[in-house]
């Protein structure tokens, strides 16, 4: 049985942010409840790295990755949606950010050269967390780190629904099933959590 089964009624029910209230994903609110650049710091990305910022939208997370990498570095904007990318790229992108359209099953990026995935606020949305996270692990070095954004699960005025959201635990055992292993998680503020995770190295070939 795929974890996807095992979800019950927390999260995978493929409900997306709309594109036409973009706005509300870069409000002044929203800078400092999460300050994006006080988490990245966090989380070590530095000038140099290549990162994937898995379902962009229109780039809360994606215009401080770029002035962090740098000019040296590279980010992909990842994203489903074809209107969150105009969005995207209506607000002027450094020449270090490459937007791209994406899909749950397919990350048109080649294998093992991203440092660091950025997924925030976005696993709770896909219908079938597993492909994705394979795809997502297929994109990272051996040595790169997903992290992942979420909200707490509980009732609150600001974020999805209670029957959308994802639970630590929760979180945790999709990653897994995706090939991932957890090596940090802490509270990023009073509503939201974060997950760092490695991808999970594969059994060595018995002769």
């Amino acid at each position: 049985m795929s974890a996807r089964e095992h979800a019950g009624d927390e999260g995978g029910h493929g409900h997306k942010f709309p594109a036409e209230k973009w706005e509300r994903l870069v409000s002044p609110e929203r800078q400092s409840l999460l300050v994006p650049d006080r988490l990245l710091e966090q989380f070590g990305v530095h000038e140099g790295m290549t990162v994937a910022d898995l379902g962009a939208g229109p780039g809360f997370f994606t215009f401080p990755l770029a002035t962090r990498v740098g000019a040296a570095g590279l980010v992909y904007a990842t994203d489903i949606s074809p209107e969150m990318l105009s969005v995207l790229e209506s607000r002027g992108l450094p020449p270090q950010v490459r937007p791209i359209l994406a899909g749950e099953s397919r990350i048109p990026i080649p294998d093992g050269i991203v440092d660091l995935a950025f997924l925030a606020f976005v696993l709770h949305e896909l219908v079938h967390p597993e492909a994705f996270l394979h795809e997502v692990r297929r994109i990272l070095r051996p040595t790169g780190r997903l992290v992942v954004l979420e909200w707490q699960r509980r009732e609150e005025e600001m974020g999805p629904p209670m029957h959308e959201r994802l639970s630590q635990v929760r979180s945790a055992a999709l990653l897994a099933a995706g090939g991932f292993i957890v090596s940090e998680d802490g509270e990023a503020n009073a509503s939201q959590y974060y997950l760092v995770a490695r991808p999970e190295r594969p059994e060595p070939a018995h002769p």
